[in-house]
C-alpha cells in the first residue's frame, strides 16, 4: 500500500469542490454513495480542515482528520478515486477498495488546491480581463449607439425646420404671385370698365339729345335742327372688343404622410452584427503552459533563411494552413515560397504594376495586397488578381485579416494629413477609427497593422515612433514608446508587428536591431536580439508560433524558434 500512496495518481473527480470557512479552507465529498446504504442516513459531512494561504499547499494536520463512520477509532487518509470516498486504513485492509487506485488524502488535497490555483491563475491572466475587454466594447458601443440616436434625432429635427421653411417659403411665394395676378386682374378690369362706362355716357347722351329733339314745338327750328341731324346708331352698334375674365382655379395636391415618407426617406433599422458564441483557446495543456512567456533570449534559434531576391525585403505574410509564405519587397512582384523548407517559389505581379505597400493572407488562403500608388485594395483569387477597393484621395497603406474574416487597413490621405483605421467586409466599410474620445488623432503614419488574439488593433506608427493600441470599438487602450535598454540606444523605430497564441505582441525595432516582446496590456517583456538581426521590417508569426523577419536591406527572411 506504501508503493500505492506515492506514485502518482489521476486527478479525482470534479464533484471534490474546495468552499471557504472561517478556519480555512474545506475539502468536501459527496459522501451519499460511500460504504453502503446505512451513510446514506447520516446527516455530519466529514471534511479536512487546514490553515494556510491560496497561493500555498500546506500539508493537513492530521488532528483535523474526520474520524471513520465505520471504524471510529481511524481516521480518514486515503481517499479511492474510483468509489469516490474517504477511507481509512481499515477501510482499505478489509478490501472494500480491492484492486482500486487508493491515494493519500494529503497528495488529492494538494492535487485540487494545484487545480484551483491554475484555474485562478487563468481565469486572472486571460479570461476575466477578455471579459473585461468585452464589457469595454459594450461600454463604447453604448456611447457610440447613444450618440448616433443624438445625431439622426437632432438630423430629424433640422428636417422638419427645413420641411417648416421650404413649406413657409412656398406658401409665401404663392400668396405674393395671387396678389400680383390679383392686381393685374383689377386694372384690366378698372380699364375695361372705364372704357364702357364711356361708350355708355356717350349712348345716353345721345338718347337725351335726340329726345330734346323730338319734344321740341317750335316747327320751324324743328325743321331746321332736323335737317342737320346725324345718326350715331352705326357708330354705337360697332361695339368695341372687350373679355371675360375667369381666374383659374388653385387644386394643391393633397400630400399624405406616405407621400411625405416616400420623398423624404424612411430611417434606417440599426443592424446587429452577431458575433457568434464561441469558446475561449484553453492556454494550458498542464499549469507550465498557462503562465508560460517567451523564452529567454539566450533561447531563440535561427532555424533557417530563405532569400527572396529582392534588394530591399519589406512584409512577410503566413498562410493559415499548410508552409506558405508570402513576400513583397522592392519591385512589383509578391513572391510565394513554399514546401517544407519554403524552396518551391511562384511569382504574382501586381494588378498596376506598382510596388505593393503590405500583404496579408484571408481566413480563406487568399492574397490581398494594397497598392498606395493607384489607391487600390486587391484580391488574389485562383490566377486572377480582383480589384476589392477603389480610394479616392486616400492611400492605402498596411493591412490585415481579422479572426472574423474581415479587413483592418490602415489609410492615409493623399496629402498625409490625417490617418485612419478602415474595417471592411468585403468591400463594405462598417467601421472607422480615427480619434480618440477627447477627438485627439489615433494616427499619424501607420505603417503596419495586426489583430490581437483578444481582438484589440495593434498598429505601428512611423511619425509618432509608437505602438498604438485600441480596442475592437476603437477604443484607445495604450500607447508602447519602447524600451530605452536596447542595445544599439537609438531611438525606438517600429516597423513589422505579430501576435502569438498567447496574445503576445512583437514589434519589429529596425534601427536598433531588436523585436520587443510585450504582453497585450502593454508591459514589456524581452527583446528577441540573439539572431544577429539587421534592421528587421516585416514580421510574422505561423500557427506554430515559427517567427518569420525580413530584414530590409537585404533578401533574406529568417526563421526563428521564437517559442519553447
Amino acid at each position: 500500500m506504501g508503493d500505492t500512496q506515492n506514485k502518482e495518481h489521476p486527478v479525482p473527480k470534479p464533484r471534490t469542490i474546495f468552499r471557504k470557512c472561517s478556519e480555512g479552507l474545506v475539502l468536501s465529498h459527496n459522501w451519499s454513495s460511500f460504504h453502503g446504504r446505512s451513510h446514506q442516513r447520516r446527516s455530519s459531512v466529514p471534511s479536512i480542515q487546514v490553515s494556510g494561504t491560496v497561493r500555498g499547499v500546506p500539508k493537513p494536520n492530521v488532528h483535523a482528520l474526520p474520524t471513520c463512520q465505520d471504524h471510529p477509532s481511524y481516521r480518514y487518509e486515503q481517499y479511492c478515486p474510483q468509489c469516490d470516498v474517504p477511507a481509512c486504513a481499515e477501510c482499505v485492509s478489509s478490501g472494500r477498495h480491492s484492486n482500486h487506485d487508493v491515494q493519500n488524502i494529503s497528495n488529492v488535497y494538494e492535487m485540487m488546491r494545484d487545480i484551483v490555483f491554475k484555474d485562478t491563475h487563468e481565469l486572472e491572466s486571460f479570461i476575466l480581463p477578455f471579459y473585461d475587454t468585452v464589457m469595454s466594447d459594450i461600454e463604447t458601443t453604448h456611447k457610440v449607439v447613444a450618440s448616433q440616436h443624438q445625431e439622426r434625432k437632432k438630423t430629424i429635427k433640422e428636417l422638419g425646420n427645413n420641411l417648416h421653411k421650404i413649406v413657409d417659403d412656398i406658401t409665401e411665394k404663392y400668396l405674393k404671385e395671387e396678389n400680383d395676378m390679383e392686381a393685374d386682374d383689377m386694372k384690366n378690369i378698372q380699364c375695361l370698365e372705364m372704357r364702357f362706362l364711356k361708350l355708355r355716357n356717350q349712348v345716353r347722351g345721345t338718347v337725351e339729345e335726340n329726345q330734346t329733339l323730338l319734344d321740341n314745338k317750335d316747327f320751324p327750328k324743328f325743321i331746321g335742327q332736323l335737317l342737320n341731324y346725324t345718326s350715331r346708331n352705326q357708330l354705337f352698334r360697332d361695339v368695341p372688343e372687350r373679355y371675360e375674365m375667369v381666374v383659374a382655379d388653385f387644386n394643391p395636391k393633397v400630400l399624405t404622410e406616405k407621400d411625405f415618407v416616400e420623398m423624404i426617406g424612411r430611417l434606417g433599422v440599426t443592424q446587429k452584427k452577431s458575433i457568434n458564441r464561441h469558446r475561449l483557446p484553453v492556454l494550458r495543456k498542464d499549469f507550465d503552459k498557462s503562465i508560460r512567456k517567451p523564452s529567454s533570449s539566450h533561447a531563440h534559434q535561427v532555424m533557417g533563411k530563405i532569400q527572396t531576391g529582392f534588394t530591399r525585403t519589406a512584409r512577410v505574410a503566413c498562410s493559415l494552413r499548410g508552409h506558405q509564405l508570402y513576400v513583397c519587397g522592392d519591385s512589383n512582384v509578391i513572391k510565394t515560397f513554399s514546401g517544407e523548407k519554403f524552396e518551391d517559389i511562384k511569382e504574382i505581379v501586381t494588378h498596376s504594376g506598382n510596388e505593393p505597400f503590405d500583404v496579408t493572407v484571408t481566413v480563406d488562403e487568399h492574397l490581398v495586397y494594397t497598392d498606395w500608388e493607384d489607391g487600390s485594395i486587391n484580391i488574389m483569387k485562383g490566377e486572377k488578381v480582383e480589384r476589392l477597393v477603389k480610394l479616392v484621395d486616400w492611400k492605402p497603406q498596411a493591412i490585415c485579416c481579422t479572426s472574423s474574416c474581415e479587413l483592418l487597413v490602415a489609410i492615409q490621405l493623399a496629402d498625409r494629413s490625417q490617418s485612419k483605421v478602415v474595417r471592411y467586409n468585403d468591400s463594405r466599410v462598417i467601421q472607422e477609427i480615427q480619434y480618440t474620445d477627447s477627438r485627439n488623432l489615433l494616427y499619424s503614419n501607420p505603417a503596419f497593422i495586426e489583430e490581437n488574439k483578444n481582438q484589440d488593433i495593434v498598429v505601428s506608427d512611423w511619425t509618432k515612433q509608437a505602438v498604438v493600441v485600441v480596442t475592437k470599438m476603437g477604443k484607445f487602450r495604450y500607447d508602447y514608446r519602447g524600451n530605452p535598454q536596447t542595445p544599439r540606444h537609438k531611438a525606438f523605430n517600429p516597423c513589422g508587428l505579430a501576435t502569438d497564441s498567447i496574445g503576445h505582441i512583437l514589434v519589429a525595432d529596425c534601427d536598433n536591431f531588436v523585436i520587443h516582446v510585450i504582453d497585450k496590456t502593454g508591459q514589456f517583456l524581452l527583446f528577441i536580439d540573439s539572431c544577429h538581426l539587421q534592421y528587421p521590417w516585416g514580421l510574422c508569426i505561423d500557427r506554430t508560433d515559427n517567427l518569420f523577419v525580413a530584414e530590409c536591406y537585404s533578401n533574406d527572411v529568417k526563421r526563428i524558434k521564437y517559442q519553447k
